[in-house]
């Protein structure tokens, strides 16, 4: 893996670390000031704090006690200072609204992210669910 490679997935792992720590601080610093974020229902924020904030609400409700587990991260660098990331996730530990608990959900996390004044920051994420019996995964 190149050195380029290992710190981009440096990147990734923070997220699921600051997750599960529920540190949303640390979370929002992985993101560039004009990232945007596209979760598993759909909602898009857009800036860093827009992003750190509905993190932060839903850390304090229906992610209080999650842990998300990150898979192999495969990274592919289409430009200079940029990097798409892709790995699977799985998420555990999460409740309804109601406090109910869920079962555990797995899916999709992609990050473009941009080397700006030495370090990698998220620009771009989009979450997806994988729905069991829906998506159909290729061998």
């Amino acid at each position: 893996m190149s050195a380029e490679a290992a710190a981009v997935t440096r990147v990734i792992e923070s997220f699921a670390a600051c997750w599960n720590r529920h540190d949303m601080n640390a979370f929002g610093a992985l993101f560039s000031a004009d990232a945007e974020f596209v979760n598993v229902v759909g909602l898009w924020w857009k800036g860093r704090a827009e992003i750190q904030a509905a993190h932060e609400f839903t850390h304090q409700t229906l992610f209080r006690d999650s842990r998300l587990t990150i898979g192999e991260v495969f990274t592919r660098f289409p430009a200079p200072h940029l990097a798409i990331a892709r790995c699977r996730w799985k998420l555990e530990g999460h409740v309804t609204p109601d406090g109910a608990p869920l079962p555990e959900r797995n899916g999709i996390l992609l990050n473009v992210l941009r080397q700006e004044g030495g370090g990698w920051f998220i620009i771009d994420s989009q979450n997806t669910d994988i729905i069991e019996g829906v998506a159909s995964r290729p061998q």
